[in-house]
């Protein structure tokens, strides 16, 4: 079983994908089909790069040194994304452990 398929099969979890750095994907485990995991790649490579750009605002506006973001999360009325450097899974929010899916997508990050 790959690292992603291991992600996907976590309670709630619908799909999972990795994404290579220019927002391409680089493989998928899940529930979609491929042009929806490409689509899904692009959305979470470009949401990752806002989020890092709002991060170092965030960290001019305040002075603070230690706000680079580890992931982000967009949570809809029943599904869900969730990232972690350049691993993100869509997951139903009714049945899913968000802490479960967040430490496994640590771990993965990191591989």
């Amino acid at each position: 079983m790959s690292d992603l398929e291991s992600l996907s099969v976590l309670k709630g979890v619908v799909a999972a994908i990795r994404f290579f750095d220019d927002g391409t994907l680089a493989e998928a485990a899940g529930q979609l089909d491929e042009v929806d995991m490409q689509l899904a790649a692009e959305l979470c490579y470009a949401n990752g790069r806002i989020t890092h750009h709002n991060s170092d605002i965030l960290m001019t506006l305040s002075g603070t040194q230690g706000w680079p973001p580890r992931g982000w999360m967009m949570m809809g009325d029943e599904l869900s994304i969730c990232a972690v450097a350049e691993v993100a899974c869509f997951v139903r929010n009714r049945e899913v452990s968000f802490n479960e899916v967040f430490r496994s997508l640590t771990e993965l990050s990191q591989k």
